[in-house]
């Protein structure tokens, strides 16, 4: 049996990161919803990478210099920043885009929006759980038109019913997903060589500092990027100044004629961020992100032509397109079980007694995490029914959710997509045009509706955080019981904080157009389906089949053939709105990486590294200093991302 790990924080300090950390994921999340929700002034959460939570990072280090040299025995530990930064990018994905930015507005939108042109009354609220939503109209009259506070008993009282219940489905939420990640942690961090592309960034500013900052490549990748925002802040203060174009150009305007103008949608760009992380992502997968996306656009034109399918589907311009994609990651997902079988066994061995494993280096036994996650899952499960869904049906409408994001949390430790959104994929889209919505029924489809908020998009997915923080402790030498305590404090302080952000901020400034798309999708969706039930449809398990069976053929090959070009995770995650924003950057760095492999080898792309770590921070630096500059000052700043 292995030794144990010594203990490197001690209850005394790790009481002060707890402390500390939770302080700074408040901040965060108050700085997110201020900054892309309230403002919508700048993209913060829909990238891979959470860089407000690496630019605090950096203000801590630069704090935790002159600790060093004033109070040395008030100075932070590797350790201890490192527990802190994913307490931030936790918090900071409770508040993100892909997650809470949507249930807050969802909250009231119905009561407040219902009105005799659109039948809500009729159609809706009658299916609506009084103990999810707010009704009172006075306390909804100030959320939405400001220039009240939060901080009366009136409002307070609206909102702490619902407040409650969804923290509890949040945290329950999250406490499943990180039971999965803890259940596989040791063969996906300890026995597999996955790349983890995301944490390359973070671990060397925690680990070698010094290292990176005495590196001319680094300081030359800063100042390129970092000089194009401060650049191009100088353009919103004095128009005069020349913009240099570094974000979306549309050239599908240039395809007007049919069949080619069903390309639609054709953006490049030059993020030097996305250039930066994307040297950090096999060359394999640098490929097949940018050949499938330009793949899609293909397909569009060829459905188009023969007029296989007319379904509308949000960025993809076919539902068909979507639902192939949801397929591929399932499959992916499926692959990943199975390529982790053996592990599996062992620890299911283990749940039963016939089998025993060390279990010291894990955050918790065998036995208690699959109770942890049983009964999160149960819990979720007794929500829903009680909200109002079907057992028969939240049973698959989980399970399919949680295989998606296992799926997502796979891909980004192998490949680390700059984004990973898979826009309408989820589902809440899948499940009512396969069964049909009359089958399926007004309550669950109201349910499936309020459940937009985590099925929309997946941006500010958790579960992927969880394995990166562990797969980082594992590299800095820390204690993987200590990061679970981090992971779960962070989890409720984030829900909370968010929270109270939103409600703090609403009330002062109006919640009336602010991010309001998040509660008109859903529920436009669901009076249409009320008003005009459909029927079941074999386009959708028949699309979502071609992509699984497509990964899955994808996936066979790499294994029999190593020039195999195509990898499933590509062609998985490439069909969305995010891979629209970055393909060209990861085109332009699959170039430049294969000429230093070619005719440097690994030598000369460890020497480059600096460079494309420069150019993440660059942005990420001067980006995030703006954001709080135009956040504190209520104007306009450069924002580097995404628009």
């Amino acid at each position: 049996m292995a030794a144990k790990p010594p203990p490197i924080i001690g209850r005394e300090r790790m009481g002060r990161v707890l402390v500390i950390g939770s302080v700074l994921t408040v901040l965060e999340c108050y700085w997110i919803v201020v900054s892309e929700a309230i403002w919508f002034a700048v993209h913060l959460t829909v990238q891979s990478i959470i860089f407000t939570a690496v630019f605090a990072l950096v203000l801590l280090m630069a704090l935790n210099v002159g600790l060093k040299a004033l109070h040395p025995r008030l100075s932070f530990t590797r350790q201890e920043l490192l527990l802190m930064y994913v307490m931030m990018c936790i918090g900071s994905a409770m508040a993100g885009h892909g997650f809470m930015q949507l249930l807050l507005p969802l909250m009231g939108h119905a009561h407040w929006y219902a009105s005799p042109e659109n039948d809500w009354a009729e159609l809706i609220l009658p299916h609506l759980s009084d103990w999810l939503v707010v009704s009172d109209k006075a306390a909804l009259t100030n959320h939405y038109r400001g220039e009240s506070t939060f901080y009366t008993a009136e409002h307070l009282r609206a909102w702490a019913g619902p407040v409650f219940w969804w923290t509890l489905f949040i945290v329950a939420f999250m406490l499943v997903m990180l039971g999965i990640t803890m259940l596989v942690r040791r063969q996906w961090v300890e026995q597999e060589r996955l790349t983890y592309p995301i944490i390359h960034l973070p671990l060397e500013l925690i680990q070698r500092p010094r290292g990176l900052l005495a590196s001319p490549l680094f300081w030359i990748g800063f100042s390129l990027a970092a000089g194009f925002s401060v650049w191009n802040q100088l353009n919103v203060w004095f128009p005069n100044i020349p913009y240099v174009h570094l974000k979306l150009t549309n050239m599908g305007v240039h395809f007007r004629e049919k069949p080619w103008n069903a390309i639609g949608w054709l953006p490049i760009s030059f993020y030097p961020f996305a250039i930066g992380l994307g040297y950090f992502i096999p060359l394999d997968l640098l490929f097949s992100s940018w050949f499938f996306y330009l793949f899609w656009k293909m397909q569009r034109v060829v459905m188009t032509v023969t007029g296989m399918n007319t379904r509308g589907g949000s960025f993809s311009g076919h539902q068909g397109i979507i639902e192939q994609s949801s397929g591929a990651i399932i499959a992916v997902g499926i692959v990943a079980i199975w390529t982790t079988r053996r592990h599996l066994a062992r620890v299911f061995r283990a749940l039963i007694g016939k089998q025993t494993i060390d279990e010291s280096r894990e955050p918790l036994s065998y036995r208690a995490t699959a109770l942890m996650t049983f009964l999160a899952f149960v819990f979720l499960l007794g929500f829903s029914v009680r909200a109002g869904m079907s057992l028969w049906l939240a049973i698959p409408f989980f399970l399919v959710y949680f295989l998606i994001t296992f799926s997502i949390t796979r891909m980004r430790a192998e490949m680390g997509v700059p984004i990973h959104d898979m826009h309408n994929g989820g589902p809440d889209q899948l499940i009512p045009p396969m069964f049909g919505t009359a089958r399926v029924g007004a309550r669950n489809l109201t349910v499936m509706a309020q459940y937009w908020f985590f099925n929309r998009a997946h941006y500010s997915d958790a579960m992927p955080l969880h394995l990166e923080g562990f797969k980082l402790t594992d590299r800095i030498e820390g204690r993987s019981r200590r990061m679970f305590v981090a992971i779960v404090v962070a989890t409720v302080v984030g829900a909370l904080g968010t929270f109270w952000a939103f409600l703090d901020t609403s009330h002062r400034v109006g919640m009336a157009g602010r991010v309001e798309w998040f509660g008109w999708e859903p529920l436009n969706r669901l009076a249409a389906w009320l008003s005009v039930p459909q029927d079941g449809s074999l386009a959708t398990p028949v699309f979502v089949a071609v992509g699984a069976v497509t990964a899955l053929f994808f996936a066979v090959m790499r294994t029999r053939f190593i020039w195999w070009p195509l990898h499933p995770a590509g062609y998985a995650v490439s069909n969305s709105w995010g891979m629209a924003t970055v393909w060209f950057p990861l085109l332009m760095v699959w170039a430049v990486k294969g000429v230093l492999l070619r005719h440097g080898g690994l030598r000369m792309y460890r020497r480059g590294m600096p460079l494309f770590l420069g150019l993440m921070m660059g942005d990420f630096m001067v980006g995030s200093l703006l954001s709080v500059l135009g956040t504190a000052l209520n104007t306009r700043v450069y924002a580097f991302w995404v628009y």
